[in-house]
């Protein structure tokens, strides 16, 4: 902040926060505790009274300050909150954790917050997994990229392919997708848009190489009637009887598009959707077992079948 935002800063910030100290003032201006005097003082030759009370720190002797009055419990629960409820930012341990904290701190010393509302916020406890030092490292690295503009030079593994490949990308947008974060790009080594989960890479630095999205790629169109992320060139549309046992989870289960259901008289469910995620959604029909029965398209369902027989035969196998 320049000079002027550090001053209004500091008078807002001792008006919230009597007896606050210089260092504490400096910290959240992320200015050096000699330039705080120098504010104070010239604040002081403008008429504006500060008063130092020993060790203390410093009080308004007048209030020339309005105050943007109280937080509301929900207005003070949605900003401490939400980081965590989204699952954008798993704060414990998070590298953008002292961030998230200094600006709580300086959006918190323009309201005033009583310690009622302080234990408010503490009584609410939710935990999530937390991410490996490694894995939180790539991310805040791969957020570096995005916010610079400048590809990155990685090790990335394919599972499919079981091959560590060295590679450079152009970091376009992070997707969450099934409890997972997703780097979507453009691959100097494949020369195509790509999708990599951010758990694969095995290094990451930044490069000096600046890009841009070109105006040809459309996030919400790459991402149109994909099932899960991977996205596929063919549209296909699947058409599946679930049981009246696991109906109503299949009603209830969060779908990035909305398939189609019908219900059917005997309590069982028709699913019918079109995708171009055809191995994802196989692999998403395929975990309600005999409650799942694909009618369409038929050459999956063949397909279906003969996985099935193979599946049947090794059962029947005798030890």
């Amino acid at each position: 902040m320049d000079k002027v935002q550090r001053l209004f800063f500091i008078l807002t910030t001792i008006q919230q926060r009597p007896g606050i100290t210089a260092p504490e003032l400096a910290k959240l201006a992320g200015a050096s505790v000699r330039s705080i005097y120098r504010d104070i003082k010239q604040l002081d030759e403008c008429g504006i009274q500060i008063m130092l009370e020993g060790n203390k720190g410093y009080y308004l002797i007048d209030r020339y300050i309005q105050t943007p009055g109280q937080l509301r419990a929900e207005e003070y629960l949605a900003i401490s909150l939400y980081p965590i409820i989204s699952g954008q930012t798993r704060l414990k341990g998070h590298p953008f954790q002292s961030s998230f904290q200094s600006a709580m701190e300086k959006i918190l010393t323009r309201f005033q917050v009583n310690d009622n509302l302080l234990q408010l916020g503490k009584r609410i406890r939710i935990h999530t997994e937390q991410m490996n030092p490694v894995q939180d490292m790539i991310m805040q690295r791969v957020i570096e990229a995005i916010i610079q503009g400048v590809a990155i030079a990685c090790e990335y593994y394919t599972m499919s392919r079981e091959d560590l490949t060295k590679r450079v990308i152009d970091p376009y947008y992070l997707v969450p997708r099934g409890g997972y974060l997703y780097l979507i790009g453009y691959c100097h080594l494949r020369e195509d848009v790509l999708t990599f989960r951010l758990s694969r890479f095995h290094s990451i630095e930044l490069t000096d190489k600046k890009f841009r999205i070109g105006d040809d790629f459309q996030i919400d169109q790459f991402l149109d009637k994909v099932w899960g992320i991977k996205a596929e060139t063919d549209e296909v549309t699947f058409k599946v009887r679930f049981s009246r046992d696991v109906a109503r989870y299949i009603k209830e289960h969060k779908y990035d598009f909305r398939p189609e259901f019908i219900d059917e008289q005997d309590g069982s469910l028709l699913l019918i959707v079109t995708t171009r995620g055809t191995e994802e959604f196989l692999r998403w029909m395929k975990q309600y077992g005999k409650d799942a029965e694909l009618l369409e398209p038929k050459e999956h369902r063949a397909q279906l079948l003969a996985e099935y027989k193979e599946l049947a035969s090794k059962y029947c196998q005798q030890d």
